[in-house]
């Protein structure tokens, strides 16, 4: 009786490894921040030789950003919760609960005080693209559904949505409660995109309580 060959899942290997580089990473960089960050304690703690990390992540800068999109994918899963409104609020009780937690505030605090070096900024354009892709599914969703035109810009939207908190976080310092998330769903669907849509039941009404 002939055996059958083992059926190996493609990059496999790789693909752990990248898991438990950026598990690695994430820890690290919650628990210690990000100046105590290096490629040879990932690697440490990944189990992984410190040339798999290199030859991936040519920065530290771009290991974190890769690191903290990762968690932000885990942990703020796209809402669908069969509306735009309900989408918007879930979407955003998620990201306010993960940058209330004092461990991710302190880290993007201070991925923001290196705003002037290009690689952090390159790091961070990249985060937020990925970040603003998986919302636009929910805008995207919206359309499907009638309950936004087609010409609705996605990342206005999300924008409008969670600027305010992240004003709060990094301005103001003022609570990130449950009176800012309905404030700033509000606004969201009351955007110039979401008011030009006709007709009186577009999405059910949202009441600004801030």
């Amino acid at each position: 009786m002939t055996e059958k060959p083992v059926q190996r899942r493609p990059g496999g290997r790789t693909a752990r490894n990248r898991e438990n580089v950026l598990r690695a990473t994430a820890d690290l960089l919650l628990s210690e921040g990000y100046e105590q960050l290096t490629f040879a304690r990932v690697a440490a703690a990944a189990d992984v030789a410190e040339t798999t990390v290199y030859r991936r992540w040519p920065s530290k800068v771009h290991l974190a950003a890769d690191a903290l999109s990762e968690l932000a994918r885990v942990e703020n899963p796209i809402p669908d919760t069969g509306t735009l409104e309900g989408d918007l609020r879930e979407l955003l009780s998620q990201v306010v609960a993960l940058i209330e937690r004092p461990e991710v505030r302190r880290v993007i605090l201070t991925v923001v005080s290196l705003a002037g070096d290009a690689e952090v900024v390159r790091a961070k354009e990249v985060f937020w693209e990925a970040r603003f892709a998986g919302a636009a599914t929910i805008v995207s969703r919206a359309v499907e559904r009638g309950e936004l035109p087609s010409d609705t810009d996605p990342y206005e939207v999300i924008e409008d949505l969670a600027a305010p908190a992240y004003f709060r976080l990094l301005v103001t310092g003022r609570p990130l409660d449950s009176r800012l998330v309905e404030r700033s769903v509000a606004l969201a669907l009351n955007g110039p995109n979401i008011r030009s849509m006709p007709g009186p039941d577009r999405h059910t009404s949202a009441s600004i309580h801030g």
